[in-house]
């Protein structure tokens, strides 16, 4: 039974999806990650351009958390398998994922993501689009759960702003949650990417940014290779915030 809700896909990397040294990491994987929610929840008839058709809704992701624990190059295909988390309420998925190559994990991750009905502008509970939470699967995943990341600024660093576009949005309007991951990626220099890989990223995402919106980058360093980073808006509320684990050790 388990095998009839697990999806699974023969991924071949691609040179666009890779990092400036030509290996794929951290955030060619967040990218495969959302494709393969994404599909998921099409094969099931749950796609986003589906629930807005039909329900009036929209899926908005809330959560990611990804451990990268090995980059890749391009001499073999990836094993991808993404399935459902018994979520144990009634309004929110969670999605997880492991990415292989020839058998070795190179990462694993977990996603949450809710719905929200499109007139009233608020979430709504999974039966409005009549969801069976008999796909889910109570498998173990890897990745830790979720934390909490503080949404304050003291006593971090400014690092720089950035005005939304229109390659930004997605079909709800809003900045894609993946556009979020690059912007927190640019807090760094190239010297820094050189000397330390990022491991694990968890990021939490707030209040939607909009067409024309100006938002400003903080990073607070909260130990050892460890730092909290935040993305305010004009308003000084948070549209997300996020905390990056490095290491010296990754290829």
């Amino acid at each position: 039974m388990e095998a009839q809700y697990l999806y699974t896909e023969k991924k071949r990397q691609q040179f666009r999806e890779a990092d400036a040294d030509g290996l794929i990491g951290m955030k060619g994987y967040m990218d495969y990650f959302q494709d393969a929610a994404a599909s998921y929840m099409y094969h099931f008839g749950w796609g986003n351009d589906m629930v807005h058709e039909r329900y009036g809704v929209a899926w908005v992701y809330v959560k990611y958390r990804m451990q990268v624990h090995e980059r890749t190059a391009y001499e073999a295909p990836l094993d991808l398998e993404c399935w459902i988390e018994p979520a144990g309420h009634s309004v929110s998925v969670k999605h997880a994922l492991e990415i292989r190559k020839e058998g070795r994990l190179l990462a694993n991750g977990r996603l949450e993501s809710c719905l929200v009905d499109l007139e009233k502008r608020r979430i709504t509970r999974l039966d409005a689009i009549e969801f069976d939470p008999v796909i889910t699967i109570p498998r173990e995943n890897p990745t830790p759960d979720f934390s909490r990341i503080e949404q304050d600024t003291e006593g971090g660093e400014y690092i720089y702003s950035h005005r939304v576009r229109y390659s930004d949005l997605d079909n709800n309007g809003h900045m894609n949650n993946l556009r979020y991951i690059p912007l927190l990626l640019d807090c760094y220099s190239p010297e820094h990417h050189e000397r330390k890989k990022l491991r694990d990223l968890e990021i939490h995402y707030r209040n939607q940014c909009l067409y024309d919106e100006e938002v400003r980058l903080f990073r607070i360093a909260e130990e050892e290779n460890t730092d909290r980073l935040v993305i305010l808006k004009e308003d000084g509320t948070a549209a997300a915030c996020a905390r990056f684990i490095w290491t010296e050790e990754m290829r």
